[in-house]
């Protein structure tokens, strides 16, 4: 057997020690991306609940109103204060409430990698669809004040405030300008355009839960209304929300109103010949 020389020596002990290094690098990388997993699904257990039960109610209040078309928010005068109907008064609060620990879940969650956990990558998804030109309901900054409003620190936690104290705090001047924007949407919720923005809306929020809780073990199972959505609103679901902000969701044409049929008879059947000045284009309007 050949002689070991000095150098092969030599090599072998840089080439073990740079290896041992390389596995050493790759253990603390392993260890740290598990702990900061835990970490985030730790944070997620302690803030989904209360963002599912806050939807859940919100999406609850909403189908009742949807339903009956928001009928009965029709006898809501226009100039009408939270304070002054309980009906405006209790689905602002509602809002407000959700809005909140969407802002609380940010807030505690900045020094979070909340990515890192499934849940929290969806609900970051939901957060962002929610908050987007098509499907928010007011500006953002707008949402969060009134997610703030009614937010309070007990000891070192933020908590939400009851229904009382929020009608006591939404006649202060200061308050009553960051809630005039979703006031003036809900006492004209039952004209179509309000109406539909507050169905995809709902849609977003019923999709949420339904998503996160699969299980409904702390929310209701609630079925969908999709008749009361119109053909635009659907498609604007479809296209600009459930195929780009919310891909993950299993499914969801359980939101899809019912197709329209075709015309029968009459006025709207097409004629196999062009009348003079008419076009293809204009018989595929009858």
């Amino acid at each position: 057997m050949a002689e070991t020389t000095f150098l092969q020596i030599v090599g072998a002990a840089l080439g073990g020690g740079f290896t041992v290094k390389i596995l050493d690098i790759i253990y603390l990388e392993v260890r740290r991306r598990l702990e900061g997993s835990r970490t985030a699904a730790r944070f997620v257990d302690e803030h989904l609940d209360p963002i599912l039960k806050s939807a859940d109610e919100l999406v609850g209040k909403l189908q009742s109103l949807g339903r009956e078309d928001f009928r009965s928010l029709r006898s809501v005068d226009a100039a009408a204060a939270p304070a002054d109907n309980n009906d405006l008064g209790g689905l602002m609060f509602l809002f407000a409430r959700f809005w909140a620990h969407i802002e609380i879940f940010k807030r505690e969650g900045l020094s979070v990698a909340i990515g890192q956990d499934q849940r929290g990558r969806q609900l970051e998804s939901f957060f962002d669809c929610i908050e987007s030109t098509r499907v928010r309901l007011i500006d953002r900054t707008e949402q969060r004040a009134i997610g703030e409003t009614i937010l309070e620190l007990q000891g070192d936690k933020l908590r939400t405030i009851t229904y009382i104290e929020f009608i006591r705090r939404a006649v202060a001047l200061e308050t009553i300008r960051w809630l005039e924007p979703l006031r003036i949407i809900l006492v004209r919720a039952w004209h179509t355009t309000q109406k539909q923005q507050l169905l995809q809306y709902l849609t977003v929020l019923h999709a949420l839960v339904d998503t996160l809780d699969k299980e409904h073990l702390v929310t209701r199972d609630r079925p969908a209304i999709p008749n009361k959505l119109s053909r635009q609103s659907w498609r604007d679901l479809n296209y600009r929300v459930f195929r780009v902000y919310l891909k993950f969701v299993v499914d969801p044409k359980i939101f899809r109103p019912p197709a329209i049929g075709r015309p029968k008879c009459g006025k709207a059947v097409r004629r196999n010949f062009l009348a003079p000045g008419e076009t293809v284009r204009s018989l595929q309007r009858l």
